[in-house]
């Protein structure tokens, strides 16, 4: 095996990326869900379960040491591993598999469309009239052969998570405050 150059670390000798802010802000709030989720299981369970120590299981539950948090005697868990994986991929098909597994379904939510204001009444027709074309789409499919067959079925998924989307980013506009009652741009 060759030996590496001054310019090579070995691979444990590698700095590990720091995550990034959003994916921080996320870690900083894990041990709080991991907590819930242990309670509900009970420690000593997950301990045996995972055949791991129940004082690891304790620490996954406290707030870990960080840079900002240096006298914390949490230990990351494997919900920040998580979290640290996908920021460094950005594979969706990692929470796609956490979704199945809870028995759902991962949709996006939409990006912001810059906008300062938005009309509340066409917002509103636009997300029913989706709302409408998407089950008219399931009624002309059964009524075709008296079934929803699969491709069908994977055409209204996809509907349907369009209209999530749209309906998050309606629920995101009223959060915002970007609604008025004329429909028109105001000048702030």
């Amino acid at each position: 095996m060759p030996k590496p150059t001054s310019s090579e670390k070995p691979a444990a000798a590698q700095a590990v990326p720091e995550p990034s802010a959003d994916m921080q802000k996320w870690m900083d709030d894990t041990h709080r869900v991991l907590k819930a989720a242990v309670d509900r299981a009970g420690p000593k369970r997950v301990a045996r379960a995972l055949d791991i120590s129940l004082s690891l299981v304790y620490k996954w539950t406290q707030p870990a040491r960080s840079k900002a948090n240096p006298a914390a005697s949490g230990a990351r868990n494997p919900l920040d591993k998580l979290i640290a994986i996908f920021d460094l991929s950005q594979d969706l098909e990692l929470i796609h598999f956490l979704c199945r597994i809870a028995r759902g379904y991962y949709t996006p939510n939409p990006k912001p469309k810059g906008q300062t204001r938005v009309s509340f009444v066409s917002e509103t027709v636009n997300a029913l009239n989706d709302f409408a074309d998407m089950l008219q789409f399931a009624e002309k499919a059964l009524t075709n052969d008296g079934r929803i067959d699969p491709m069908e079925s994977a055409k209204l998924r996809g509907h349907w998570d369009q209209l999530k989307g749209r309906l998050e980013h309606f629920v995101l506009a009223c959060e915002e405050g970007k609604f008025n009652i004329a429909g028109k741009d105001e000048e702030e």
